[in-house]
């Protein structure tokens, strides 16, 4: 399995306009093969910042993702919105155990 775990921050005045688009490519993405997990939260103590959560069944899968035209759309839609500090970290694991 596959864990994508990071933060992006948007400048705070586009916040609204980000959220929509945020949504439209999370849905897009959940319906994509090999996706278990694909989420953005925004922070509470900082609403400009955003936390990102993803799990992929493999490696393969994952680059089938970011190769897919709603994620260029997205990060052509988020850059005239002070999208920045995007810092992302891909994790290799198992599928971990309930606790």
């Amino acid at each position: 399995m596959i864990v994508v775990m990071g933060t992006f921050r948007v400048a705070q005045e586009h916040i609204g306009a980000l959220l929509p688009l945020a949504r439209k490519v999370a849905a897009a993405t959940r319906a994509e093969q090999g996706c278990i997990q694909y989420g953005y939260a925004q922070d509470i103590d900082d609403p400009a910042l955003f936390h990102v959560a993803e799990r992929w069944t493999d490696r393969d899968a994952l680059m089938a993702h970011a190769k897919s035209a709603h994620m260029a759309e997205w990060v052509a839609a988020r850059a005239g919105l002070g999208f920045h500090d995007r810092v992302i970290r891909l994790y290799e694991t198992d599928e971990g155990v309930a606790i």
